[in-house]
């Protein structure tokens, strides 16, 4: 009988010590994707496969980017399309240059026309605005690559024409927005053929998709601007309530400006310029350069380090608020907003005792605000042999956008970015409403370091912050920084939002100091799903990570 329970308990003792094992294991060996010559991060591995492909046979960071960027709009149509847009940064080594090109999607002239509410309409066909990838991409490719279009656009024709099986991510996403998707036939018929959704293993396939991209291919803006293709647009969305017109189509144009730059802790950092958030993004950073991090330590292992740092967030989130929209018809302070001594002003309102009270839903004014939509997008971080690097996140609005899809485009939900008490993202026609996207690039010495970005809504700049503080404070690899537990609050929402991997006394210590905490899983899609590339240049080695709350796939060679 002894013996019986011993051999028990040494049978446990294995087992506890092998699932230790395992655990810590887990938990410790996080390996990034290593290359040297090209590296590729994106959400689906159909798409890093497109853009690898292309660095192997000889085109360069912008031409994968773009190669990528059309895929991921057929393997992920959830995130983002033809019938959205977007923005990139570029980084060219060889000329020390960055670019920023901005292809979101605009209001068209008549917009004021559009019987628009925002509780009703944030999900059909009359809250889509004129979509910008197209025009985005071909841009790009133009100014900065060096294939042709059919070439960066031959793997998403195929992915369309001949199917690619649904992966479990997809199969979620489409059961959570059956409402969406059951409101227009055409979307119905891609994504729940017979009346019933596609699930995992399924095959999607996209005829009438595969049909525009070849249009594209060959006529290139023009295919989708001012052609067949246009006119089915406006007729088709104008019916469902919208105020397309040809005009707003052949008129759209992409702004090529600089990236706002700033630093952190001597790095060098590009991002998004206006009405994108690289603005919040440089003054969230400006902002943590006042915590001493190594004193005090990790958010993750610190309660006092987690507040100061969602006081940041709650400051930076505000000041977006009110400061940020289109710069064509706002004139915005973003020299203010980025520079050093306003973050320190702001900086030094924080109490660290405790949470402000005005509460989350409350600006430092105390001016009640609305809450932004939240958005679900898409990124891509791309690096090639000669060290140029592109990151570009592109968007329909919400998943799977508004809905409404006409000759295989699925079209965006982006009206409902435009703010109902903010004047500087009031809705306009020809307007484009502020997007929390914020594509980014950042410099070591004056080398390539970092190309990041995220999808996420509202949750992006706090989730760019996070990870650049995991690497640049806490010398995390790629991995560790992606994978890291993640937070999120800002004026607009209700709670401080927490990923599980927080611990119980960190959460107890934020709550004595007035935070209303929303716990989410260990590792939840709630808080993006980000991709980016760290560089080596003493080993001339490139990092990838690709975010697991995420399907997707960082790949190099």
């Amino acid at each position: 009988m002894k013996n019986t329970a011993f051999r028990r308990m040494v049978h446990l003792g294995i087992i506890f010590i092998s699932l230790h094992v395992v655990l810590f294991s887990q938990q410790e060996v996080l390996e990034p994707a290593v290359g040297k010559n090209g590296m590729v991060s994106t959400a689906h591995p159909l798409a890093t496969e497109t853009a690898l492909r292309i660095l192997k046979e000889g085109g360069n960071a912008i031409d994968a980017a773009v190669a990528a960027a059309f895929a991921i709009g057929v393997v992920e149509p959830d995130g983002s399309g033809l019938g959205g847009g977007g923005c990139m940064t570029i980084y060219l080594k060889d000329l020390n240059e960055t670019h920023y090109i901005n292809y979101y999607q605009k209001a068209p002239g008549l917009v004021d026309e559009i019987e628009y509410s925002r509780k009703i309409d944030k999900l059909n066909a009359k809250t889509a605005l004129v979509p910008g990838t197209t025009a985005g991409l071909i841009t790009a490719l133009e100014n900065y690559g060096t294939l042709d279009l059919s070439s960066v656009t031959k793997d998403a024709v195929r992915y369309a024409a001949n199917g690619f099986e649904i992966d479990n991510t997809l199969a979620g996403i489409i059961l959570d927005n059956l409402e969406v998707l059951q409101q227009y036939k055409e979307t119905s018929d891609i994504f729940l053929p017979d009346g019933f959704p596609l699930m995992e293993g399924d095959t999607l396939k996209q005829s009438k998709l595969a049909n525009t991209l070849k249009v594209i291919a060959a006529e290139g803006k023009e295919g989708f601007y001012d052609c067949y293709i246009a006119t089915q647009i406006v007729n088709a969305i104008n019916e469902a309530g919208n105020k397309f017109s040809l005009e707003d189509l052949k008129n759209y144009n992409v702004k090529v400006t600089d990236a706002l730059k700033g630093t952190y802790r001597g790095y060098e950092i590009f991002s998004a310029n206006a009405p994108q958030s690289g603005a919040t993004i440089i003054q969230t950073m400006n902002m943590l350069e006042e915590i001493d991090f190594k004193e005090l330590g990790h958010f993750t292992e610190s309660a006092e380090v987690l507040h100061l740092m969602s006081e940041v967030f709650l400051r930076s989130y505000a000041d977006r608020y009110f400061n940020v929209g289109d710069p064509d018809f706002s004139e915005l302070p973003l020299e203010l907003l980025t520079s050093k001594s306003f973050a320190k002003e702001r900086f030094l309102t924080i109490d660290k005792s405790k949470t402000g009270e005005a509460g989350y839903r409350k600006t430092p004014e105390g001016f009640s605000i609305e809450k932004e939509e939240q958005g679900h997008t898409t990124h891509i971080s791309i690096i090639d042999k000669d060290g140029n690097m592109v990151s570009l996140t592109q968007t329909l609005g919400t998943f799977f956008g508004c809905g409404f899809s006409v000759e295989g485009i699925l079209f965006n939900s982006s009206y409902a970015n435009f703010s109902s008490k903010a004047e500087v993202n009031k809705m306009g026609a020809g307007r484009q409403p502020r997007s929390t996207i914020a594509p980014t690039i950042i410099l070591k010495d004056g080398k390539p370091f970092m190309c990041l970005g995220t999808p996420g809504g509202g949750r992006i700049i706090a989730t760019l912050s996070e990870i650049m503080v995991n690497v640049i404070d806490f010398g995390m690899n790629a991995e560790e920084a992606n994978q890291a537990p993640r937070f999120y609050c800002q004026v607009n929402d209700d709670f401080l939002n927490l990923e599980g991997r927080i611990s119980e006394p960190i959460r107890a210590e934020l709550e004595n100091k007035g935070h209303h905490l929303k716990l989410y899983e260990d590792f939840d899609l709630f808080f993006g799903g980000a991709q980016f590339i760290i560089v080596d240049w003493d080993n001339h080695e490139y990092f990838g990570t690709a975010d697991k709350r995420r399907g997707g796939m960082a790949l190099g060679y």
